[in-house]
This record gives structure tokens, sequence and C-alpha cells, in this order.
């Protein structure tokens, strides 16, 4: 009889195994902005050398940071005295050598103390670690009180409250040779993982955490451009909300759990910033439609100012064309600059080189005067629209007499202005928004960010990757710069999203290492976004609608039509799109979503600082993840 049960136990048990086997993989995608990103520091100690180092208690005029007092003496008797260079900032390069200990520093039979005052960055609790190798065995003091000792063994370190900026004064006597190294790191961080695990037990496991049943994995081509794997749930060097998130996920469920994150971060100088809901991710019933077989419909565009700055043949940006570029071969470069612009069919506009003054008498800068004058003849025989940025410096003021070229004043209005009568000039343009590029340096750089909020919901302003530099730069990368495939386009995040989803699932072996070839269920979509279009009024304003047509539009296109969704409500800017976020989640307003859409507000765990990334905390990045993982587990349980 008991026989019979053993087998009928067998059996039962690889019954229930089969149907493990069987189980899917729980997928959940955490998309959004860089806030889904690893944000907050780890580690809860820094590496000492921002400390500043002085000779006198109370700042004096001309006074250099890393040099203090030195003595050496012979017993009871004073050998040597002068000063020392100490700490980080002796490594950087000043007019003359920083001084250095005296050779008796170094002779058998003498000690050297340095003595002086030290200023920290921060208020908070630090360490004073003087000297390495031979010097740090020593004794240190610091406003009379012992905070290093080491004669023998490991040194014995006293932690102390430092207020910032405030000069405290310090002695250390070297029982061996003396050193020039000296650091007063931090420790103990506020808003450092590190801290968080020390203060708060609840998190204390985070420090070993390791877990081969949730994978996480970064689906953005941009942020994993060489499609690397997923990797085991574990601390990196940095932490966001995927930690807790995919620690609640893995404890919820029996089955594997891929973790697909979809977000990026902030691109190179001058791209477009965080991602956006009213345009980059712009849902198709939104009006999302990349239209890449569209083109720019205004380009703005100057060059000038590298070209006419002298640059020395040793200079990493001498092209090799003269230390200036010449008048004739600017006239050149741009009517062939222009040519290849008129070829998108966008309305073209000249923006004049703004002043450069006359430069050093054996170098000297090029005559924007000549420059401008023959740009004005280029720009007149291909109908390109002059805006004279050049006019808005008065003679004898800002950049014409200033080395400094970007003294050059407000630009930015009559920028707005000629870019809004060409865009009122097109019979026909494209839709939902046109499309804006500027091409141009740091003098562009200077009104780009003005433009993009002038324009906020008349068009989508676009600024050409890095610095345009000089219009030899120009020949080289227009082809580049005028590639609509290059810059985020209308919709385009949103179909990466979708695209990045369905291939990594289909691709999931590639992905999920040791994947159980037990196929795959999404579970969840965890949204986490918001900061671009706090910054735009249009955006904001229809936040709501976009993200409510998000998630119709995704359930939809991942084939997924009750698919959980938990957003998080970020309070930033004027709240418009906190209270967007909090209504999608109202049952009453959106009777769709009921039991199947909920909404975590962010704002009691934020303890300040920016909140458009959570004030880079490590406890609001954990218990924001672990909210949305057990909203996003609340409304499984309610299936």
């Amino acid at each position: 009889m008991n026989k019979v049960f053993f087998v009928l136990g067998l059996l039962l048990a690889s019954v229930v195994a089969g149907a493990d086997v069987k189980r899917p993989v729980k997928v959940v995608i955490l998309a959004g902005d860089e806030n889904c990103l690893e944000q907050a520091a780890v580690a809860g100690r820094t590496d000492g050398t921002d400390v500043l180092l002085f000779l006198t208690g109370e700042p004096v005029k001309d006074e250099v940071a890393g040099i203090v007092h030195c003595e050496v003496r012979k017993g009871t008797t004073v050998a040597a005295t002068g000063t020392v260079g100490l700490g980080e900032p002796r490594k950087k390069k000043q007019a003359r050598p920083w001084p250095a200990f005296p050779e008796l520093a170094f002779q058998d039979g003498y000690t050297t103390v340095v003595r002086g005052f030290l200023a920290v960055p921060r208020s908070g609790r630090y360490e004073v670690w003087p000297g390495e190798g031979d010097a740090a065995f020593n004794v240190t003091t610091l406003a009379g009180k012992e905070v290093y000792r080491r004669e023998a063994g490991p040194a014995t370190v006293t932690a102390v409250h430092l207020e910032a900026k405030k000069r405290y004064p310090f002695e250390t006597v070297y029982f061996k040779r003396p050193g020039t190294e000296f650091r007063v790191p931090q420790v103990n961080v506020p808003g450092t993982l590190e801290t968080v695990m020390a203060e708060k037990k609840q998190y204390a496991f985070l420090k070993d955490l390791k877990r081969d049943d949730v994978i996480l994995y970064d689906a953005h081509p941009i942020h994993n451009n060489t499609r690397a794997p997923g990797r085991p749930l574990q601390v990196t060097n940095a932490v966001g909300p995927e930690l807790m998130l995919g620690n609640v996920l893995g404890n919820h469920f029996e089955e594997p759990v891929f973790l697909l994150r979809f977000a990026t971060r902030h691109p190179v100088w001058f791209q477009r910033g965080s991602r956006s809901l009213g345009h980059d991710y712009l849902p198709p019933s939104s009006g999302g439609d990349p239209d890449l077989q569209g083109s720019w419909d205004v380009i703005h565009f100057n060059w000038g100012v590298w070209d006419a700055g002298w640059k020395d043949k040793s200079s990493k940006y001498y092209q090799g064309h003269g230390n200036t570029t010449s008048v004739a071969d600017f006239e050149n470069n741009l009517r062939t600059l222009v040519a290849r612009m008129k070829q998108t069919g966008a309305t073209l506009i000249w923006a004049s080189v703004t002043p450069v003054w006359k430069g050093e008498p054996d170098k000297p800068n090029a005559d924007v005067v000549a420059y401008n004058a023959v740009a004005e003849k280029v720009m007149k025989e291909n109908g390109v629209i002059i805006d004279d940025l050049n006019a808005l410096v008065p003679k004898g003021t800002g950049s014409w007499v200033d080395p400094n070229v970007h003294a050059v004043g407000n630009l930015a209005p009559q920028v707005i202005k000629t870019i809004r009568a060409a865009l009122a000039s097109r019979p026909n343009k494209t839709k939902p928004l046109p499309r804006v590029l500027l091409i141009g340096d740091s003098i562009t750089g200077s009104y780009q960010e003005a433009v993009r909020k002038s324009l906020d919901g008349e068009a989508a302003v676009f600024k050409n990757p890095g610095n345009a530099e000089s219009t030899w730069t120009g020949l080289k990368k227009i082809d580049e710069w005028l590639d609509l495939k290059r810059y985020l386009q209308n919709g385009q995040e949103y179909l990466e999203l979708v695209n990045s989803v369905n291939d990594s699932l289909a691709q999931l072996p590639r992905f999920l290492p040791g994947y159980p070839n037990r196929g795959c269920e999404l579970a969840g979509l965890v949204w986490v976004q918001g900061i671009a279009d706090s910054g735009s009024p249009a955006h904001a304003a229809a936040y709501e609608q976009n993200l409510a047509n998000l998630i119709r539009d995704l359930r939809q296109d991942l084939k997924a039509p009750k698919l959980p969704v938990v957003v998080a409500a970020l309070k930033m800017g004027d709240d418009k799109v906190y209270a967007a976020q909090l209504a999608v989640g109202d049952a009453t307003r959106y009777p769709e979503f009921a039991g199947n859409v909920t909404v975590v507000d962010t704002q009691p765990f934020f303890r300040g600082g920016d909140p458009r990334t959570l004030g880079n905390h490590a406890e609001t990045f954990l218990e924001v993840g672990e909210a949305l993982g057990q909203a996003l587990v609340k409304l499984l349980e309610a299936k």
C-alpha cells in the first residue's frame, strides 16, 4: 500500500514539474525617460580629493589652495621651515612650481610636521586620510582632536562632522618620510545606496542581492547599442527603480521574470534631452507618425566664427587650410553647402557671421565683414533669407572688441521672428508639426533653447549634433546633419518601443541567459516618464489624452488587450503633467481602465532636490520601485 502511495506521489510530482516547465516567462516592460535608469549613486564614500588646504584660517588675497606650512625637526630643534604643496590641487599646473618638502625631511633622524587649515565642499561626516606608503604612518589632529593615527598595523581613524567651506586647523606629524597625498573623504553620504543600506535594515539585503530569476534587459537601441543580453538583477554602480521593482516581481512570480527596460539618457551636446510623450513617444492615436518620407521645412544655419578664429597648426581644430579660412574659400564652401541644403526643399535662412575681434598682432583673426559680404552675394543668388545677426551687435561693442565671441547679446528674439515668418510663408508644411533644423556652433547653442520654447506647439526644433565649427567641418558632415533618420521624429520613439519589445521577445533566447524554453507572457507595463513634457506647455496640456492613447495603442500593437499598466505620477514643473498622470488612473474618468490601470503617486517618497530626477536619492528610487512593483502585483492578483 505504501508503495502505491509512493508511486502516486512520484507521478503527481512529475505532473506538477511538467506543468511548471510549461509556465511561460513573465515579461514586464519598464519604459519612459531616464528615471527608468540608474540615477542615484551607490558609493556612500567620496574619494576625498576635493578637500582644500590653506595656509590661513581666513581667505587672503591671491592665496593658492594646496599650500600649507612645513617644519622639519631634529629632536626638539627646528631644522627647517617653509611651505609645501599637499593634496589634489598640487597636481594642477601653475605658473611656478609647487613648493616641495626640504631635503632634510627625507633624512634619518628628522621629523616632519605640516600645519594648515582644511575645508570641505559639503557639510557631513568625514574621515582624514593623510599620506600614502611611508607617509601614511603619522598622527593627525583636526581642531585639536586626534582623527588619525598609524604607528604600526592598520590606521585608527575617527570620523568627524565638518561644515561646508569652514576652515579647520590641522596638524600632521609624520613618523616616517612625508608625502604629498592628503585626502578627506566624506562618509555615509546622504542619498547613496550604501548609506541607505547601512541605516535602513529593510534594504540591507540588497548588498548581496543577485537574482538569477529576474533578468534586467535594456532594449533601447541607444542605451544598449551592442544589444548585449540581460543580466541578473543586482546592484551596479548606480540605482534606479529597477532594483526593488524587479525584486517585488521576483518574489511574486514563481516563473522567471524578464524585466525589459526601454529608456535612454540625455544624448550628446545640443541634441534633444529627455524623451517626451508629446513628440517622441506620441502614439498613433494622437497623430504620432515619423513620416520620414518628408523633409525639413526650415533650415536656419550659420558658419564663420570658427572660420575667422586663428588656429595654430598644432591645434586639434586646425583644418589644413590656413590659420583662418580665406574669403575665397569661405565663399566657395558656402556655395557647396547651400546647394546641398537646397536639395531638401526647405526654406533656408542664413544667419550672418557675428562679430569676431581682430585678434592678437601676430595671430590676426579673419575679417567677418568680408565674410558677410560674400555670404550675402551667395544667399541672394540662391534665394536664401538673410537673418542679419551681425547687425545686432553695435560696432565697437561686444565681440567686436571682446575676445569672447559669445559677447553678442540676446539673438533669440530675431531668430524666432525670422523662423516664424519663414514657416508662415510655406504653403505645405509637415504634419502634425513642421520641422526646423538649426545648424551652427555655440552661437547657435546660445539661442536654440529659446527658439524651442518659443515655437513649442508650433514646430519641432532640432539642432545638428555637436558643434558645426567651420565651413570645412560642414563640408564633411552636412549629409549626416541633414539625414532625418539621425533625429528623433514625431512618434518615432513609440515605434522603437514597440519594435524593441516584439523583436526582443521573438529572440528571447538571445537576450535571456538560461532561457528555459517555455514561451513568454506580457505581464505588465510600468510607465515612468514626464521630464520633457513638464517643460513644454503644449505637451503638458495634451499629456492626459496622449497617455490614455499610449496605453490603448500599446495594448493593440503588442497584442495584449488587457495588459496591466502602472503609471508613476511625477510632480515637477507646473504640475500639469503630474495631474494628467493621476487623472488617467481615475476609473470614473476612464472606465475602460478600471482594474487594469493604476497610478502610483511618487510625491510621498520625494526627499528634496531636483524633482525631475527624484532628487537622485537612492531611498526614493527604492521606495518608488517597490511601490510600482506592489501596484502591478495588486493588478495581477485582481485579474
